[in-house]
């Protein structure tokens, strides 16, 4: 397993952590953040661009990413980005609160 931080500038950036799952080779994006200042000028576009880029300059069978499910703005840009729902769903134990 491998990771990359991309950015645009010290805008936005994110994780990109790669893994094989057994039968595919995978990318996640994760700590997806552009800055509040600067939302909604384009920044989140440019970033999962450059992202979906690099994943396949690095020949990788898919990208994922887990959202918020009431975060409307990001679900829209990754929607318009060409991301789809699958039928995972993620589990969580919290284990200090």
């Amino acid at each position: 397993m491998r990771q990359i931080t991309l950015s645009v500038g010290n805008i936005a950036s994110c994780l990109c952590t790669f893994y094989n799952n057994g039968k595919a080779d995978v990318m996640i994006i994760d700590s997806f953040l552009v800055k509040k200042e600067f939302r909604g000028k384009g920044y989140g576009t440019k970033l999962i661009k450059k992202a979906i880029n690099l994943a396949k300059k690095l020949k990788v069978d898919a990208v994922e990413l887990n959202v918020n499910k009431d975060n409307v703005v990001a679900i829209n840009l990754y929607k318009k980005s060409g991301f789809g729902k699958t039928n995972k769903d993620y589990f969580r134990l919290i284990l200090n609160k």
